[in-house]
């Protein structure tokens, strides 16, 4: 006799099910239902005005849903208006602001929600966490002195002090600059590796977003409208709205049903033998890894195309080729 195996889902530490919010009427949430596997991140990707910061709110238990519950390890989590204070001891959520006491140092900040604790073992901990994120060099000094990347990393060991079962991050790269996007972006790749966190992060940026999610989930005006892994939602949208979100995106026509990736385009100067779109290059961005071309079709659309190095120029024409295998269609 044959037996029957059945695959098993990871077990979800936290889910938000069915979950809908609403402000003056408006929608902002609409039945949500989100599930984080131990160790999984999950990226929330979306416009302004999409929902993303209302469901890190309720995911914290600083907002109440109208609709739906929050589940912690299978047990649903009770009603923000009937605690005495908001959040939750297993659940940390670091804003933009980040939420420092600014006359304390890097050490003090961090300490401070295990503060009593053993000794021993705060000061152990404290370090570790000192030590993660990068902030070895600034330890003693006061977290009103910090960089915006050093306030950032100080609130995010600050978070993680407690061993939390849920890490949420808002908007976590606003307003940094590119030395401090690489310091943050080893800190979480760490945070995976070493420390097994489970994470909601919410962005507005693509990159981000694929960088470090295990899977994406895509908002829009409170809907959830694509999930899967990062390379499923860039490779096969589900609709315009998400192509243009996850990347740039070169129609092939003026209907917005059929497209190609940049990366995917051929680009030469001189006209090719076989199937091939003409165009002429009006602008030309240096991306650090790669030179980026606006280009306008003889057809009147506008493409763009990558290289890695400069040699196309203003008003040059160029011919563009691509597989049709690469294509893809938005039903």
């Amino acid at each position: 006799m044959r037996e029957n195996k059945k695959t098993t889902q990871p077990l979800s530490i936290f889910e938000l099910k069915e979950v809908s919010k609403t402000y003056d009427q408006l929608p902002a949430l609409e039945n949500i239902t989100i599930r984080v596997p131990e160790g999984h991140w999950i990226g929330i990707l979306g416009e302004s005005g999409s929902g993303k910061s209302t469901l890190l709110q309720i995911a914290a238990r600083h907002l109440d849903a109208d609709k739906g519950a929050a589940f912690l390890h299978g047990k649903e989590l009770p009603h923000v208006g009937s605690q005495l204070l908001k959040g939750h001891p297993k659940i940390k959520l670091v804003h933009q602001e980040f939420h420092l006491f600014p006359g304390q140092t890097v050490r003090e900040n961090i300490a401070y929600p295990i503060r009593l604790e053993r000794p021993a073992y705060v000061a152990q901990r404290t370090n570790e966490l000192i030590e993660l994120a990068g902030l070895e060099e600034v330890r003693n000094q006061k977290a009103k002195t910090l960089s915006g990347g050093e306030k950032q990393r100080t609130a995010i060991a600050m978070a993680l002090s407690e061993l939390p079962d849920l890490l949420l991050l808002d908007e976590t790269f606003a307003h940094l600059d590119g030395l401090n996007r690489s310091r943050l972006t080893r800190l979480f790749q760490q945070l995976k590796a070493r420390e097994r966190q489970s994470c909601i992060f919410v962005t507005h940026a693509p990159t981000e977003a694929m960088d470090w999610a295990d899977s994406l989930i895509v908002l829009r005006k409170g809907k959830i409208v694509q999930s899967g892994t990062p390379i499923e939602v860039y490779d096969l949208p589900v609709s315009a709205y998400v192509a243009e979100l996850t990347g740039n995106v070169n129609w092939l026509d003026k209907t917005g049903r059929k497209f190609i990736r940049p990366e995917k385009v051929r680009v030469s100067r001189q006209e090719p033998v076989g199937p091939h779109m003409t165009g002429r290059i009006r602008h030309t961005h240096f991306r650090g890894l790669h030179w980026e071309y606006s280009c306008e079709l003889e057809n009147g659309l506008w493409w763009v195309v990558y290289r890695l190095r400069n040699d196309l120029k203003p008003d040059q024409t160029v011919y563009l080729r691509f597989s049709e295998k690469d294509t893809r269609h938005i039903k």
